[in-house]
């Protein structure tokens, strides 16, 4: 019986340690979400509407720029970005699974050829290496207060080999912040910004369940111009670089914020989960040990009746 009331305290001991270490990490993962979605929200609404003006900017001005020019969608670039660590529940789960459709929908298109990666984030790495995928680079993840200069080599990787031809499509995958409790996977085209069968079939394949009310952008009227001053070509080789810069470092701030308040969620499941089992533990405890007593006093009763 002592040894097993010991058992129960060391069990009761070593969850208290756990729920102590699972309690802070849930505080920390809190506090660094609060700023990522602080930051994400900010430029949310930018990185929108530079994408709406893009999208229509090609479809207007068709050829002005290569960013502008539609190809046939034979050799992809895909970048990645998934976290370092675990411990945040399902998100790289999710991911994963959807870039494994990805994979498989793309190999089936008429026009493919190669699909390579960029993979940022040790978990990214690893599964791409388990499927035995082509990663051209990898770079840690980028979820400690990311910076805009942090994205920009894996961009100019990607924007340096769609001008020189080595990829005909530049596509980005990474967990979309919805809510604390909701993170989509998304997969969108950076390059060209022209609609292509590769856009319609990621369409296709990944259908939101949720949709942001920023995401619901009215157009007033059809744009059938676009007025360039005081040079198309310069206008075009500044901004254009800008703004694709500009939406992967979006992509970088929803994947930092879904990172971190998933980790917040799933710290706080486990704390809630530690807390029943030391409830449970406690209960078995009182409930042997009360036993024990009763066992004892039943064995004193009988020693004095068999004396008497």
């Amino acid at each position: 019986m002592a040894r097993n009331l010991r058992d129960i305290r060391r069990k009761i001991k070593a969850i208290k340690a756990t729920r102590q270490v699972t309690k802070a990490m849930e505080l920390v993962a809190a506090s660094k979400m609060r700023r990522a979605v602080q930051n994400a929200q900010m430029l949310r609404r930018y990185a929108l509407t530079a994408w709406n003006i893009l999208e229509n900017m090609a479809e207007v001005h068709p050829g002005l720029h290569p960013y502008l020019t539609e190809r046939p969608a034979k050799k992809i670039l895909a970048i990645l970005f998934t976290s370092d660590r675990g411990l945040c529940g399902s998100l790289n789960t999710q991911m994963f699974r959807m870039v494994a459709s990805y994979m498989k929908e793309t190999k089936a298109m008429p026009s493919f050829e190669s699909l390579s990666f960029i993979a940022i984030g040790k978990k990214g790495q690893q599964f791409l290496a388990r499927n035995n995928q082509d990663v051209v680079a990898a770079f840690p993840a980028l979820s400690n207060h990311p910076t805009f200069k942090d994205i920009l080599p894996a961009v100019r990787l990607a924007t340096e080999g769609f001008l020189a031809g080595t990829y005909d499509s530049v596509v980005v995958l990474y967990p979309d912040f919805i809510s604390a409790l909701v993170q989509e996977p998304v997969a969108k085209v950076l390059l060209p910004f022209t609609k292509s069968d590769l856009k319609t079939m990621l369409a296709s394949l990944i259908q939101r369940r949720h949709t942001r009310a920023e995401d619901i952008v009215k157009r007033e009227r059809e744009v059938t111009e676009y007025v360039f001053e005081p040079s198309q070509n310069k206008i075009l080789e500044v901004i254009l670089p800008q703004l694709t810069e500009m939406q992967v470092f979006q992509a970088v701030l929803e994947a930092t914020a879904s990172e971190h308040s998933a980790r917040m969620v799933a710290m706080r499941s486990a704390t809630d989960n530690a807390s029943d089992i030391l409830d449970d533990l406690t209960l078995t405890y009182n409930q042997t040990r009360q036993a024990g007593i009763t066992a004892e006093l039943a064995e004193l009763s009988a020693s004095k009746a068999a004396l008497d």
